[in-house]
């Protein structure tokens, strides 16, 4: 994506410049006003020295600094902060999106370590605790879910950082909680691949993940066999994954490696081998017998059962129909209410609605980052040459935040 975004002569020009301390920010009295999604705020003017909590790939991180400045507009501005590092005087630049809180040092208890860290407190974690301490004293919990919203171009909009980013939220309540991603994907970066099945494995050590597709291409049918469940829309479609390298479809030992990999994801989660390779690869084939009294299906890599899936012509796309009916996947459900009952839950409870913002916030930045870097390339063909090192510096702002 950033490749696609930002030429290469760019990123080299900028990285260069870099090194060189050429992007030192310049100084201004500018007083700034902001007002962050949790609702908590901060007013104030650059050279102020301030304790910021924000999160970077989903992981919440924490540092103090000096404002050094503010720049664009609102709900997209960059904060760059400047303070010691390690021994020498270092920028980081910090999206408004971003950021949970931020508060003038010496303002009551706002300072906070200036390193990173997953195990300090903040507000919205205040919260979190405010609101199991009322579950506990009403009762017994009410049973819901952690709904995620996974639509788009897999490493672009769908990414294992949100995912991340719900886990975390779900921790918060305890092991064992219901992570439904409704997945609508035409697939997307194979590289992306890795992350994805590294992140899930983890999760599903902690929680229940279930698939809920209304189009799992590609990458998006890889995210979906790693999960616990999968249940499947009426219009849903899971398969296709043909893997490419540029502008050719892999082959040889790479594709024997993709069609491995999508066959020991399928086992790993309960599912037969034979389907999933078929979505990789037209090489193979698959067809199965279903008792009719116990419903037992029995899968055969080739054309000797009753009913064929894939017949060696064309990579493998499921529909809900021939899913459901070969045991391939655990349901259909076309609504939430429906997948309530799936799920065994009295009623579709929705735990809270961060999920729905965590995707929100992404497909607003990718947006900003598009009209964004049109705008900055476009300034750069008619603003004087003495205004591009700026230009080029909010360039790689985005180059770091996408």
């Amino acid at each position: 994506m950033h490749a696609r975004l930002i030429p290469v002569r760019i990123l080299a020009a900028v990285a260069f410049m870099v090194l060189a301390g050429f992007l030192t920010p310049i100084a201004s009295a500018d007083s700034h006003e902001f007002r962050f999604e949790n609702g908590s705020g901060w007013r104030g003017e650059d050279g102020t020295e301030v304790a910021v909590v924000f999160t970077e790939n989903g992981v919440e991180q924490r540092m103090q600094r000096t404002v050094e400045k503010v720049d664009g507009k609102a709900p997209f501005r960059l904060v760059v902060l400047k303070g010691d590092v390690a021994g020498g005087i270092a920028t980081k630049a910090i999206f408004e999106s971003d950021i949970i809180s931020m508060k003038t040092v010496g303002d009551g208890d706002a300072a906070v370590s200036t390193g990173a860290g997953k195990g300090g407190s903040s507000d919205a974690d205040a919260d979190a605790d405010a609101g199991t301490d009322a579950d506990a004293a009403s009762g017994e919990k009410k049973r819901g879910v952690f709904l995620l919203p996974w639509e788009g171009t897999v490493g672009v909009m769908a990414r294992h950082n949100e995912i991340e980013a719900i886990a975390a939220e779900a921790d918060k309540y305890g092991p064992g909680q219901i992570i439904v991603l409704y997945i609508n994907s035409p697939g997307g970066l194979v590289m992306e691949g890795d992350e994805i099945h590294e992140t899930l494995m983890e999760v599903k050590k902690r929680h229940r993940v279930i698939a809920w597709i209304k189009k799992a291409i590609s990458a998006g049918a890889f995210t979906a066999l790693h999960c616990d469940e999968i249940y499947f829309m009426k219009v849903g479609a899971m398969g296709s994954a043909v893997m490419f390298a540029g502008q050719t479809s892999i082959s040889d030992a790479q594709l024997d490696a993709w069609v491995r990999d999508f066959g020991d994801v399928a086992e790993a989660g309960g599912r037969n081998r034979i389907p999933a390779e078929c979505m990789v690869t037209r090489t193979k084939m698959a067809s199965y017998d279903k008792d009719p009294e116990t419903g037992k299906v029995t899968w055969y890599p080739d054309m000797r059962g009753e009913f064929d899936i894939s017949d060696g012509t064309q990579v493998l796309t499921l529909n809900a129909s021939n899913a459901m009916d070969s045991n391939f996947i655990d349901g259909i459900a076309d609504n939430e209410e429906e997948l309530a009952v799936l799920l065994d839950l009295p009623e579709w409870h929705e735990i809270n609605d961060e999920g729905r913002k965590i995707h929100q916030r992404w497909k607003d930045t990718i947006e900003a980052c598009g009209r964004d870097v049109k705008r900055i390339n476009r300034d750069l063909q008619i603003k004087p040459a003495d205004q591009h090192l700026a230009l080029y510096e909010k360039l790689l702002a985005w180059y770091g935040r996408v």
